[in-house]
């Protein structure tokens, strides 16, 4: 197998990963310095907006009353989402055995480094005073996820770096030990610093390799956490479309899915950079497009099943916020989503002549803004929902947090760019191990076809893609045909409703009586109460409670009013489409004000969350501890050979 040399156009070189990973090291081109100083520009740029913010405050972000959660969330949500890509996917094919993931590992945990860093510290411009972060240490609040998010999202943000920095290691004393002349005066002290040690004894390999197994096992778990404590933090805002029981797993799976994504990308970038054809093959991003093709269809099925019952049932929020999404003003994108970030990219994997390198860069590039893009909805559009109003709100984007939302876009390359010109790019050692373990594939080879009979390339696959979609396709023309179900209630009627009102003894006496058009009185039927309001504009009346009729056609209230004076109160009878409607009005003078603070009932499982936080503090210290005594494994493993 042969690569390309860089310096000299058409000629070969041995595919010597030691040779490879110096290419990073040598004296950057015009090229490579333009583009550091353009992504540097943007993230200075950013830089200047966030202070811009933290002067005039969150309002420049295009947030308000109506919008109090927006870019920035989603920001979260996404970067943090996407370093799963690399971290889990790469413990997975550890976990399994599968040699092919060797040329991948590094590129693909260190992207797993770099967006989280980026991602947990998109956390500071959401917040509105972010001078105030350190309270999360000095004065947590146990029963909030905001607490436990912050917890989960530190401890895989540890668990990915150590990930990352064990197999440093070995690759570190090799590159060392073989081309000192290469690296440069710091780059060889922090070499011999961090492989002090390690000669690549039985002992050594063994000791690594349970470490890196158990932190493999770790951080699966802890990457699902992250995403579903985040997911249940939207949980506390009383919102449509965010008591959703299944959006734990969707937020996780959301995660995987644009984080192979921006795998593939990265991969691809450096592939081509510093011409690793020889390493990384064809074979590598087709197996990876299988992956994602896979978080794909279960994301397009979690998606369908999160709006299916809501949309059903015909919640009034949630039932707005649905229309909205499907049909109204953000239909555009959310089937812009739902095409360029599901379908789309199923069909590259699927089809055979798309997929290849090209077909997976290109399947990756539209998946990372679809993505984004679909937690926009997820965040915006229900948080500008007024329940009382039953309106949305607007939010708008603006300089601020547009000129963020790219400097932390910018970051990603700059610094993966920045890592590996210090780092090697490949796992050298774990390359040399899985040497033997598989055979060489040509490119676009997947797998290789028994002998004497020809190879079926992916023929069930895209039968069951095929499969997949005409269900897709099938669920959602019925999605868009169904009506959210109601009640069949019998005809009534037409009705003519009086009312009367007085103060008594400190609250106000409702009286509502329904009769019919022949004055008969109309028995067990709704009566909706309500008192006129001038704080909400859209909404002149405010809902107080519904009361049936009794056999005579009256409906009482006695009602402690939160305003005094000259109030207006209504009696309202919807009868149906038959029947019509009956309102009447009646002014009282209210003496007594009362205060609409009701204080919350004991909480019934109390006592079993002091358990579960006693519980979850207990794991968190046994992770950290157990990812310390990893590091401390491995280094002692490396001393006492120096010492021998």
């Amino acid at each position: 197998m042969t690569a390309i040399d860089p310096g000299l156009p058409g000629r070969a070189v041995a595919a010597d990963p030691r040779e490879a990973v110096l290419r990073p090291f040598a004296r950057p081109g015009r090229v490579y310095w333009l583009i550091v100083a353009v992504l540097t520009a943007v993230v200075l740029i950013g830089l200047a907006a966030w202070i811009v913010q933290l002067r005039d405050g969150m309002g420049v972000a295009g947030y308000s009353d109506q919008a109090f959660w927006a870019i920035y969330i989603a920001d979260v949500v996404t970067f943090i989402g996407v370093s799963y890509g690399g971290a889990v996917i790469s413990a997975i094919l550890r976990l399994t055995g599968a040699g092919w993931r060797a040329p991948l590992t590094r590129l693909a945990e260190g992207t797993a480094v770099v967006t989280v860093l980026i991602g947990a510290a998109l956390i500071i411009p959401h917040l509105g005073r972010p001078e105030r972060v350190w309270e999360l240490v000095t004065r947590p609040n146990l029963s909030s996820p905001v607490f436990w998010d912050f917890v989960a999202v530190m401890t895989y943000t540890a668990a990915s770096i150590v990930f990352f920095a064990l197999p440093l290691v070995p690759d570190m004393a090799i590159v060392r030990e073989g081309n000192p002349e290469h690296l440069g005066r710091l780059r060889r002290w922090l070499y011999a610093f961090i492989s002090r040690g390690w000669v690549g004894s039985l002992r050594q390999r063994r000791v690594l390799s349970g470490s890196l197994g158990i932190i493999s096992i770790m951080i699966i778990p802890l990457a699902v956490s992250v995403h579903s404590v985040l997911s249940w933090a939207f949980s506390l805002v009383n919102r449509p479309w965010w008591h959703e029981s299944i959006w734990a797993p969707y937020f996780v799976v959301a995660a995987l899915y644009s984080g192979v994504a921006l795998v593939i990308l990265v991969v691809a970038a450096f592939r081509r950079a510093y011409h690793l054809e020889a390493f990384i093959t064809e074979r590598h991003f087709v197996r990876l497009g299988f992956i994602m093709a896979a978080f794909a269809a279960t994301y397009l099925y979690l998606t369908f099943a999160d709006i299916l019952p809501g949309a059903y049932v015909g919640d009034p929020g949630t039932a707005t916020v649905f229309h909205e999404l499907l049909a109204g003003r953000y239909a555009l994108w959310f089937w812009l989503f739902f095409v360029g970030g599901g379908l789309l990219p199923l069909l590259f994997v699927a089809l055979p002549w798309t997929r290849n390198v090209r077909g997976m860069v290109i399947a990756a590039t539209l998946i990372i803004p679809a993505m984004w893009l679909k937690r926009m909805l997820m965040v915006v559009e229900p948080a500008n929902y007024d329940r009382i109003d039953q309106v949305f709100g607007d939010f708008h984007f603006t300089w601020v947090s547009v000129s963020v939302t790219l400097a932390a876009l910018a970051a990603i390359p700059l610094l993966l760019m920045l890592l590996f010109r210090v780092v090697p790019l490949l796992a050298i050692e774990e390359m040399k191990d899985m040497a033997g373990h598989e055979q060489p594939a040509t490119d676009g080879a997947v797998d290789d076809a028994p002998s004497g009979r020809p190879a079926r390339r992916g023929r069930g696959f895209r039968a069951a893609g095929g499969a997949a979609l005409l269900v897709a396709a099938v669920g959602l023309v019925g999605l868009g045909a169904a009506s959210p179900a109601r009640a069949e209630t019998p005809a009534k009627p037409a009705a003519t409703v009086t009312i009367t009102g007085q103060d008594s003894g400190g609250a106000v006496r409702l009286t509502a009586t329904l009769t019919t058009a022949d004055r008969r009185p109309l028995a067990k039927a709704d009566v909706v109460f309500q008192q006129a309001s001038k704080t909400f504009k859209q909404a002149p009346f405010v809902p107080i409670k519904s009361v049936r009729t009794d056999d005579s056609g009256v409906a009482q209230l006695t009602y402690k009013s939160i305003l005094a004076g000259d109030q207006q109160f209504v009696a309202k009878y919807a009868g149906g489409s038959e029947a019509g409607s009956a309102t009447a009005s009646t002014t009282v003078n209210v003496q007594t004000a009362y205060s609409g603070y009701t204080p919350s009932s004991p909480n019934i499982m109390g006592s079993i969350g002091d358990v579960t936080v006693r519980v979850l503090i207990a794991i968190v210290v046994v992770v950290w501890l157990t990812l310390i005594g990893q590091v401390i494994r491995v280094r002692r493993a490396c001393t006492s050979n120096a010492d021998h």
